[in-house]
């Protein structure tokens, strides 16, 4: 039955809000003698930031079965027949024990979702020049929709995160309502009168496109098992490296057959598509939220209000004020004063930017150059698909072959993700200095070069945010939040001096030849990084007030 199955979708609340169906509870009560349960109760602002790590300890099916009283501060509850918890490690309820089919079905929509919310930053670009005309603005002013659309996702964490991680709000609700927000959103672009007022949209649009990639992993995480965890958000990862670059072929043929606007209401169709399927078949993942309503409808049924969640009981004890600010001022804080978060955010910020400087770059080349058309273009970017494949292929051998060992022989330290970063460094600079100088040769080699640049990007990534969860469990929220913000400036600024770069230092031969080295120079010192955090990165972490 589609209730039970999809029990705790946006579809089955509204339904059940107009009590056109009925989902019980009761079942769930236990007299007090039947279990003994000991929960940690804890008002501390740094719970609610500890629910993003990415296996979700305290959601686990791990219950503490003890009589025994611990010397703690905190409040401890023995045997309360009102706390709502899982019944049992193989509650069906739980994201865990779903069936495979259906956890298939979750992690297709959460990779539909961040597709078709990030072709919403490179859709744009083969209308661009139509767009320039039309409002009668220069090529920087034209470029500012695509820069500002990727700072808006890079702010959009800041809020969105936190806020999926409440128990009472959780995650479900958080995709519905900004996806719905951001099809609206396309509507006004798609009308819009003003260059002024495309602008502002496309900075909303933005911040409303961003828990798709900022809670996506969290997603992940709430259904896998940690050990699949990282194979899934690898998955995850590949549809989010992949969809933008495929959004400039999408925007391309719209553009031949009708006009930029029509770019727009493209995006708005497939959008409204995927928040249908959401509002579906997406029931809610966080862990806590699923008994947070379990408790909501156990007090109703028995009209017994001291029904309860552990998570429930931390969030009422939150001082909001201090929770908001926390949220905006400790991914700052973090990076000024943890130099591996700094260098790994430089590190990954300047791959991000270096991505969207390939949206400048690309028409100098391969339109320049080899005089392809705009759908041709488009295709240019396939490269980077074919580097997904091979990246993750790296990845997931990586895992298996290298990382499981040392984990089941107990020599795994978080260092050990280096060395993926490092066999891999060297093909940022080069696929820089490759795709520089020998565009102009035959314009295979120019694609080639985006084949090496995202084995690079994708697997310093997929280390990078694997090592930094792990070094910062208690503050990874704040951690990701500020590495979000400083990736998205970065690509947000980089397509804005793009062009004039490589006007003023290339060369009739080689157009971009000695812009794309200036980077590739750049590529070199920063691929260092991860050889230094492999031999000094414990003796940091050991100084840190921040790391565990």
């Amino acid at each position: 039955m589609y209730s039970n199955t999809y029990k705790n979708s946006f579809a089955t609340d509204v339904l059940e809000y107009l009590h056109l169906i009925k989902i019980k509870e009761t079942s769930n009560i236990y007299s007090a003698t039947d279990y003994s349960t000991t929960v940690t109760l804890s008002g501390n602002n740094k719970d609610i930031e500890k629910n993003s790590i990415s296996n979700n300890n305290h959601n686990s099916l791990n219950f503490t079965t003890s009589s025994t009283e611990e010397n703690t501060d905190n409040e401890t509850i023995n045997k309360d027949p009102f706390l709502v918890d899982w019944n049992g490690d193989d509650d069906p309820e739980h994201p865990y024990n779903w069936s495979t089919p259906k956890k298939t079905i979750m992690i297709l929509q959460v990779m539909l979702l961040t597709a078709v919310t990030y072709m919403g930053s490179s859709i744009y670009t083969p209308g661009q020049e139509a767009v320039q005309k039309e409002f009668h603005v220069g090529h920087v002013a034209a470029t500012l929709n695509l820069s500002i659309y990727v700072l808006g996702y890079g702010i959009g964490p800041i809020i969105f995160s936190p806020l999926s991680e409440f128990a009472t709000l959780g995650r479900q609700n958080i995709y519905i309502i900004t996806l719905f927000c951001f099809c609206i959103f396309q509507i006004g672009a798609a009308t819009v009168k003003n260059y002024g007022g495309m602008v502002v949209i496309r900075f909303i649009s933005g911040i409303f496109c961003s828990p798709a990639l900022a809670t996506g992993g969290a997603t992940v995480t709430d259904i896998m098992k940690p050990e699949l965890v990282p194979v899934v958000l690898g998955l995850w990862a590949v549809g989010a490296i992949a969809a933008p670059v495929l959004a400039p072929l999408l925007g391309a043929a719209i553009l031949e057959a009708k006009d930029w606007r029509w770019i727009f209401w493209l995006l708005l169709w497939m959008c409204a598509a995927t928040l249908i399927i959401l509002i579906f078949f997406f029931p809610e993942t966080h862990h806590d939220n699923i008994l947070v309503r379990r408790a909501r409808r156990l007090r109703k049924e028995t009209g017994d209000q001291r029904y309860y969640t552990t998570a429930e009981k931390k969030e009422s004890e939150l001082d909001m004020k201090s929770f908001i600010l926390s949220s905006l001022y400790k991914p700052i804080k973090i990076i000024i004063k943890e130099p591996i978060v700094l260098a790994f955010d430089v590190y990954i910020a300047l791959c991000y930017g270096i991505f969207y400087l390939f949206f400048e770059a690309f028409p100098i080349v391969f339109v320049g150059i080899y005089h392809f058309t705009v759908v041709e273009l488009g295709l240019a970017f396939m490269g980077f698909q074919v580097g997904c494949i091979f990246a993750y292929a790296i990845y997931l051998t990586f895992l298996s072959k290298y990382l499981a060992p040392r984990f089941k022989n107990g020599l795994f330290v978080p260092e050990d993700f280096m060395v993926l970063s490092m066999i891999v460094s060297w093909c940022l600079p080069f696929s820089l200095f490759f795709f520089g100088w020998t565009a102009g040769i035959h314009w295979i080699l120019p694609i080639v070069a985006e084949v090496f640049f995202v084995i690079n990007t994708f697997n310093i990534f997929q280390t990078v945010f694997a090592y930094l969860g792990m070094s910062y469990p208690e503050h990874v929220a704040s951690v990701f939040a500020g590495n979000g913000l400083m990736r998205a400036g970065f690509a947000s600024a980089f397509p804005l001096f793009g062009q004039a770069m490589f006007n003023n230092l290339g060369s009739e031969k080689y157009p971009v030849g000695w812009g794309s080295s200036l980077l590739g120079f750049i590529g070199v010192g920063v691929s260092l990084i991860p050889f230094v955090i492999y031999k000094y990165g414990a003796f940091l972490r050991s100084k840190s007030s921040f790391t565990n």
